[in-house]
């Protein structure tokens, strides 16, 4: 009798494997499709929020222009007293249509839509150096990226194909060890039979989890070295932004009064692996009470040398509000950034502001963090 068992399971077993080797499509209709997108949370930097940059209160004033795929925090704190610097970061585009498990309805989406899904919205308050305090908000768009993190699905291609073909094989295996133990008569005299089963079942699921555990390693090397050799990437923004002056002369009034509007073009070029440089042109209608709207051109380029987990920079940067060439406002700042963790990122620099004729005329210490809301 025990012997007539034993013949019934292997053959059972073996018409099973039979079947699934013949009709392959049925044994991979359980199994999820295969998905071929990096980690979401793949950025080149952090780039500033728009409000800190129409402010002034960025370590860099030629910030270097990124994406970010989720909701962000900036603090900043100026000169030798910390202060309430804070501006919020968010894409609502991208929140709305494409933030989603699977990234193949951003991959497939039109290119108009997939430039406005980096429409990028920001609006921020500071305490200046003459305790005045102000308020901006802003947008920008990316019109131009030589790369996108999100919409490379042949970065991960052949490790994911591998994956869930060495997938389905643990599977299939699974499946028929746990048919063949269910097959089996639950009686004494087949215990050690049942024991090796389930040993091997757990065995097997043993298996699938190293699979999984190595995939996720190899994702994550794969994305990494994605990073590294592209950091420096090209982009080309285009940014507009209004600033206020406010003061709360008590607990429930807010005197508002717009100070500026704006609107600035923002850009960089990759060179090599390693440099990286970024240039802005922006114009400002100043609006101040009592007087006539006056005007003021500010552009500037800044070079910076590093990775995406930290690098230096140098730049210089004038303002004028008759001709930009007149360079009667010079500065130079020195500073860098360190990303020290996929979230958070520290950025510092020294602002040095010299005349016409480049007398020295101030020192700035700036720094901010900028922390991702994940």
């Amino acid at each position: 009798m025990q012997t007539f068992y034993l013949s019934v399971s292997i053959l059972t077993r073996k018409l099973v494997a039979l079947l699934l080797l013949s009709c392959p499509t049925w044994a991979q209709t359980d199994t999820l499709i295969p998905s071929l997108n990096a980690v979401k949370t793949l950025e080149f930097s952090i780039p500033t929020s728009a409000a800190f940059d129409l402010l002034g209160v960025t370590p860099a004033q030629v910030t270097k222009p990124g994406n970010i795929r989720d909701f962000k925090v900036d603090w900043s704190f100026q000169s030798w007293r910390l202060k309430p610097n804070i501006a919020i970061q968010a894409q609502p585009i991208w929140e709305l249509l494409y933030n989603r498990p699977s990234l193949q309805k951003y991959q497939n989406a039109s290119k108009l839509m997939k430039l406005l899904s980096t429409l990028d919205v920001s609006g921020g308050t500071i305490e200046d150096e003459d305790l005045m305090r102000r308020l901006a908000i802003a947008a920008k768009i990316t019109l131009f990226r030589s790369h996108d993190p999100l919409d490379e699905p042949d970065l991960v291609r052949g490790a994911t194909e591998q994956f869930f073909e060495q997938r389905q094989e643990i599977l299939q295996n699974l499946k028929l060890t746990n048919d063949t133990l269910q097959q089996m008569p639950k009686t004494a005299t087949y215990f050690e039979a049942r024991m090796k089963l389930i040993e091997q079942v757990q065995v097997i699921e043993g298996q699938l989890a190293a699979l999984e555990k190595a995939q996720k390693e190899r994702l994550a090397q794969l994305t990494t070295t994605y990073l590294k050799e592209h950091w420096n990437a090209s982009f080309l923004e285009v940014a507009v932004g209004r600033s206020y002056t406010y003061q709360n002369e008590s607990l429930d009034s807010l005197l508002l009064q717009q100070d500026g509007v704006s609107v600035w073009l923002n850009g960089c070029v990759g060179m090599g692996r390693k440099w990286l440089l970024t240039a802005v042109a922006r114009y400002t209608e100043i609006n101040t009470p009592l007087r006539r709207p006056t005007r003021e051109y500010f552009g500037g380029l800044n070079l910076r040398y590093g990775s995406p987990k930290f690098n230096f920079f140098v730049e210089i940067l004038n303002r004028d509000r008759i001709n930009l060439f007149n360079f009667q406002n010079i500065t130079i700042a020195y500073g860098g950034d360190w990303r020290f963790s996929k979230n958070v990122m520290l950025s510092y620099g020294i602002r040095t502001h010299y005349s016409h004729d480049f007398t020295f005329k101030q020192l700035v210490p700036v720094a901010s963090i900028a922390c991702m809301m994940r």
